[in-house]
């Protein structure tokens, strides 16, 4: 467990901001001698970012130190999404514990688990009964257990933090109970079309639709001891959506009558249904923030593909306050591309202020990535000091092949890249 030794009186602050700009209650100030034992450590520009073993009372346990002022061994954040789509490790006990096991050995610290897919929960979730009529999906494989509590508890003799993973946002199947039993919550295009991109999508906009994005992942928040939670790039809505009438009507009232533009990139439309996601989004997080000082995790895509479709800006959530915690997902088979896109100002900016790791695409069952590609992206993390990466999924980072046979990659290979860090 790692240690932090304060060098020169300094502070404990909940923010890389100077001490001298933080309220009060946003710091304390520690001295020169004391010892902090720590959960973990990951660098922040000129500051490592912590979770304390235990909570400083009138504080909480995350919190940010002055590197020159500490000495401290600093972990990778190294972290892997567990999925449902492509890949058995959630779907036993059995798979859980070998699955950790494999990514302990490599140094792993931190399994974003998918626990909302499909339109389903993968735990037993009493929000979704009520919502949904059914507290799990209905997949053998989930029914009379608790996946996240499994591993959760497999996870501790690892030190893993498990940040629960809602993948699929807002978006759900066509046929999902979710949709077909909530029709009106469900947005459309121009045409009245409920479908886009293969999915329909909740309304951001409805009552409804918020309260139970904010159950549900408060619930989660609640009753399970986690380190945090984690929305995706699927937490926003394609801008060629958002014409039903309800979201129509909410429109005209809220820009003096005003009927909504036809073109939906239109930038006073699009910057209202921006400012209705970070709405929900601000919701979420005090909503969690209330029951329990667990981080605040967002995985998105890069900011100007989000902010022109799908009407998410997370550079300004990330200003707020309201990110304690970025997985940017960068999947670029060009490393000059792949290189361009983390260089950019608000991705720069994002690692001084938070953890941020990059999110590298290790593969996909129809798309094999080589080691090469995952061992120069990786470095080049690295070589900008990152907190870390997070490889998408797990499956594929031990299998450079799944289809039409699974071809294992060389584990000398994978431990020359992710070497066991000091703890």
């Amino acid at each position: 467990m790692p240690i932090v030794k304060i060098i020169q009186n300094t502070f404990l602050k909940r923010a890389t901001l100077a001490a001298s700009s933080l309220l009060p209650q946003d710091k304390i100030s520690v001295t020169a001698g004391q010892t902090f034992d720590v959960q973990y450590a990951f660098r922040v520009g000129n500051h490592c970012f912590v979770e304390l073993t235990k909570p400083v009372s009138g504080f909480g346990k995350l919190g940010y130190f002055y590197l020159p002022h500490v000495q401290v061994a600093m972990q990778e954040l190294r972290a892997a999404w567990l999925t449902l789509t492509d890949s058995t490790v959630l779907t036993s006990r059995g798979n859980l514990q070998q699955g950790l096991q494999a990514l302990s050995q490599l140094g792993f610290n931190t399994v974003y688990p998918n626990v909302w897919s499909r339109g389903f929960t993968l735990y037993p979730s009493p929000i979704a009964q009520d919502f949904i009529g059914s507290a799990v999906i209905p997949d053998a494989n989930f029914n009379q257990r608790d996946m996240l509590a499994e591993l959760i508890e497999v996870a501790k003799p690892f030190k893993f933090r498990v940040i629960p993973w809602f993948e699929y946002g807002l978006k759900a199947p066509p046929n999902a109970p979710i949709v077909t039993r909530n029709r009106h919550l469900v947005t459309a295009d121009q045409q009245g079309n409920l479908i886009q991109n293969g999915m329909a999508w909740l309304n951001p906009t409805h009552p409804e639709v918020q309260q139970f994005i904010i159950d549900l992942v408060k619930d989660v928040a609640t009753r399970y001891e986690i380190a945090g939670v984690q929305l995706d790039d699927n937490f926003g809505l394609p801008v060629e959506l958002g014409y039903d009438s309800f979201t129509r009507a909410l429109y005209r009232q809220d820009n003096q009558e005003q009927l909504m533009p036809l073109n939906p990139r239109d930038p006073v439309r699009l910057q209202w249904l921006t400012d209705k996601v970070t709405a929900l989004f601000r919701r979420i997080f005090r909503a969690v923030k209330t029951q329990k000082p667990c981080l605040i995790s967002l995985s998105p895509n890069p900011l100007d593909f989000v902010r022109r479709n799908y009407a998410v800006d997370w550079r300004l959530w990330e200003q707020e306050g309201l990110i304690e915690e970025l997985a940017l997902q960068v999947y670029r088979d060009n490393l000059s591309t792949f290189i361009g896109e983390i260089d950019k100002a608000e991705v720069v900016d994002a690692r001084f202020h938070i953890p941020t790791a990059i999110g590298i695409l290790a593969g996909l069952q129809s798309k094999p990535v080589s080691f090469n590609q995952l061992r120069e992206q990786v470095q080049a993390t690295r070589q900008r000091q990152f907190a870390g990466a997070s490889c998408f999924f797990y499956e594929t980072l031990f299998y450079e092949t799944l289809s039409p046979t699974k071809i294992p990659r060389n584990r000398a290979d994978l431990q020359s890249l992710f070497p066991i860090q000091p703890t």
